[in-house]
Parts: C-alpha cells; structure tokens; sequence
C-alpha cells in the first residue's frame, strides 16, 4: 500500500529490530542483519535494513562492544533521480528504565535512484550493555527515518548564493539597521527584500529623509520602484565585486530600521534566512529565531527552528520544548515531544522548567502527564531522551 502525503518529509518511518539471545548471537556470527522493511510513500518505494558489524583490535580479533549498527538502503524504486537528505536516528532500549536511549540525529545527502545495488547510509558506534538485556536475552534496536526531498533547494541554490553575495556586499542598500543595543551596530540594508518578506518589518522601517521621488515615500511602496536609487555602481575594481558592507557611504541610506533588542549574531541570523531561505547556526539558535519568525511572520524560519528543536530534544530540555511549542503554536514539536513523553514511561529530568510549567501552563502539565505517565501529577520528574 502507498502512502500519500503532501510533503514526503511529514513523514518518519520507526522500524523496531528485536534480536534475541543477543550475546549468543554475536558470539557466532561475525555479522547480522535485520530482516528487510520497505517503505513506499508518494511513489518513492524503497527496502531497508539495519546490521551490526564489529571493529577489530591490533591484533585482529573482533571488538564486540561497541558495534558497529549501519543502516542500508537495498534498493529503490522512483519516477526519476532527485536530490534528498536524509535523516536518521538509532535507539536500544534500555530494559531497566523501560525507554528508548537514542543516539544523535544522523544526516546524509543522496540521489535517489532507481537501482537495486545496497547504499549505506551511515552507522553508529552502540555500546549494548546489561541493562540493554531481556531475561531472555534479548535486545530491542531501533532506527527512524526522514526522507526530504530537495527538488526546490536544488533549483534555488542558484539564487540563495546571489541573495548571500547581495547581503555580504550590499550594493544599493538604501537603509540602516541598526541592533546590538549599546553597540549600536549597523547594517545595511534593502527595505524592499526586507519588506517583501515580512509585512511587520515593514511597517518598522522609517524615513531618515524626504525620498527623491514623490512616489516612493514609503518602504513598502518602494519596493514596488525597480529604479536603482543611485546610479552610481559601487564595484570593487580590484575584486571585480560589490563593495563589501563596510564600504557604504552613511549618507546613501534612505530608511532606517531599529531591532536594538536583538544581538548583533541573531541579527545577522535573521537577515540570513531573509535574503537567502538558510540559517547557519540553528542549533544555537533556533528558540531565539523561533520567537523573531512568529514576532515577524517569518513562516518559513519557524518551521526550519521548529524542526531542529525536534531533532535536539534531549533529558534537560523536553520540558521547555513543551513549553515553547505551546507559546508559539508549534504543533509539530508539541506532537513530537508528548509522543517522547510516551515513549519513556519513566519519570522525566528534575529541573524547574517542570515547575514552571505546572504554576504557569497547568493545562500543558497535566496533558503531559496523561501521555506519559497516567494519573500522576506531580513535578518531580526524572530522567528521559531524545525524539525525533
């Protein structure tokens, strides 16, 4: 049966690898594979499997702990070749505790091709200790799967790097931002790209003096001007490129745009995702960039941080992704961290975020408590891990 979505990459594939009597196992065989799963969504059929495989030592015995757990690709099925990344993520399950231990998100370009030879995708080294271990022996692997699509990036990589070249060596910039707070940093700018994106900026954006023409008194109404306000070109005759931001005369700058709240970091973060649709630092950054997305309409760069929270989720921070999910309405992210909550049936990490949220949101308290661990409402809390 395929599955039909609207976009290949809402969807994560969980595929559950029990081996039994493990250590037997692995004593006798110098590899082992999973039985093969498929996949087959929006015509995108594909087989997979995971192995182990072991490192030897100096001396050429095999290593049995840590393994070696790869994920393969057998074959694949498709209409025509296309660009995709693909993530992944590894779990065991630890008995004791009676939840999913993962390791860290795992990503990987590839062209998707019809083709039957065995790709491997990637591998991580897994240390399966006791309390990995059933009474019978047995130990539970697990890996999840995202396939995305990049037909869109690939033919906007084009533009991404002019938009980037446009902000580095800003030629025609007609206005000053200014952020930093006390550093007063300034920035220059284009109040139409700016005013195209995002409607709240554009209102910001203000006047330093009268406009050379009468029909472009605003920046929103300038954008709709494709005359360069000055005719004068700014190369570089030694590079033969756009001077670089530095070089632009203060008394070029028609409109102002004031963000002293923001760093200078986020800043540049921000008009990053602006010109060009990529941010570079999300792992850092993402909660604060998820705030200026909904605080400025950005979808987009909402839905990017929204997805990096979800691959970052970890034992000291699932409380605050709840609770960052439910400020800003982050459906995706509230799914993905009840859905972790479930999955770890243990108590969660004690930290005040816990706290916080049963004074503050007891609503979202209490609907995490019904999805992990039932009647109880109490805020002490313990130990749990990471999601998709």
């Amino acid at each position: 049966m395929e599955l039909l979505v609207p976009t290949v990459s809402d969807v994560v594939f969980k595929y559950t690898w029990p081996i039994p009597r493990y250590k037997k196992t692995i004593s006798k065989k110098s590899s082992i594979d999973s039985p093969t799963f498929d996949t087959n969504v929006n015509g995108i059929q594909s087989s997979w499997n995971m192995s182990i495989r072991f490192w030897k030592n100096p001396d050429g015995k095999r290593i049995r702990n840590p393994v070696v757990l790869c994920l393969n690709m057998l074959s694949c099925t498709v209409d025509e070749a296309e660009q995709t990344k693909i993530r992944f993520q590894f779990a065991v399950f630890n008995i004791d505790e009676k939840r999913w231990e993962y390791c860290h998100v795992s990503r990987t370009v590839l062209e998707l091709k019809s083709c039957a030879d065995i790709i491997s995708l990637g591998y991580r080294d897994l240390s399966i200790v006791e309390r990995h271990l059933k009474r019978n022996g047995e130990v539970l692997l697990m890996v999840k799967i995202q396939i995305i699509q990049c037909e869109n990036e690939k033919h906007n990589l084009s533009q991404a790097s002019d938009m980037a070249r446009l902000l580095n060596h800003p030629h025609g910039a007609d206005t000053k931002l200014i952020c930093g707070g006390l550093t007063n940093t300034q920035i220059p700018v284009h109040s139409s790209i700016i005013a195209a994106r995002s409607s709240v900026l554009a209102k910001m954006i203000s006047p330093l003096r009268e406009p050379r023409t009468t029909n472009t008194s605003t920046a929103e109404e300038k954008m709709l001007d494709t005359r360069d306000p000055d005719e004068e070109k700014v190369i570089d005759k030694e590079n033969d490129c756009l001077e670089p931001r530095s070089s632009i005369d203060p008394d070029h700058y028609m409109f102002s745009l004031e963000l002293l709240d923001l760093s200078s970091e986020v800043t540049n973060e921000l008009l990053r995702y602006i010109y060009t649709d990529h941010v570079d630092n999300l792992d850092s950054l993402a909660p604060q960039l998820l705030s200026l997305a909904e605080r400025f309409c950005l979808q987009g760069l909402k839905e990017l941080c929204e997805r990096n929270l979800i691959e970052t989720i970890n034992p000291e921070n699932i409380a605050s992704r709840l609770l960052v999910a439910d400020e800003f309405g982050c459906g995706a992210l509230k799914r993905a961290s009840l859905t972790y909550c479930e999955e770890n049936l243990t108590v969660l990490n004690k930290s005040i975020a816990w706290k916080i949220m049963e004074h503050v949101n007891p609503e979202l308290f209490n609907e995490v408590c019904e999805a992990s661990i039932g009647s109880s409402r109490s805020s002490n809390m313990d130990d749990s891990e990471l999601s998709n």
